[in-house]
């Protein structure tokens, strides 16, 4: 091992070393403002991973109410509020559902892999437009985006009376 360490000098060996925990800190960066959870199984209002509470005995939080959303971010949570308007990106065919005029509000995505999953349960997104729903899923506290759910399967949106 000696012998191979040999084989670099000195400023080799300190730009080895400095790339490497340059990485080592992108990754740990990433991490953080990519809004990862560090336990995945966590569940608002859970104390441990060991906790699975079901859906139904989730706090309910208002759309409105963004400090809490940015607590339970990377968390389980049910979400409640009415879809301001459906968008639709044709590139992409993703839609969006967004609780607020600005891009600062809730917003709800559903992707192109998953939009067939609604259409076949007579869930068309823009079905949604202008309804009071309530949402089941992991808020995501994107840098990029915002707040927001990636609904993956219409079972995790009811709409409301």
């Amino acid at each position: 091992m000696l012998g191979f360490l040999r084989r670099f000098s000195l400023p080799t060996a300190a730009l080895l070393l400095a790339a490497f925990l340059s990485g080592f800190a992108a990754h740990l960066l990433y991490g953080r403002w990519s809004g990862a959870a560090p336990c995945p199984e966590r569940v608002a209002g859970s104390s441990t991973a060991a906790d699975s509470s079901p859906a139904a005995d989730l706090p309910v939080v208002d759309v409105m109410e963004v400090e809490r959303l940015q607590e339970l971010a990377g968390v389980l949570a049910r979400v409640r509020g009415r879809v301001y308007r459906v968008g639709h990106s044709s590139k992409s065919n993703t839609y969006f559902l967004d609780f607020g005029p600005s891009r600062s509000a809730f917003t709800a995505v559903i992707f192109s892999s998953t939009v067939d999953a609604f259409l076949r349960d007579n869930a068309h997104p823009n079905r949604f437009q202008g309804r009071e729903v309530e949402l089941t899923g992991r808020i995501k506290d994107d840098p990029k985006y915002g707040l927001e759910m990636i609904l993956e399967s219409p079972a995790q949106i009811k709409v409301l009376p």
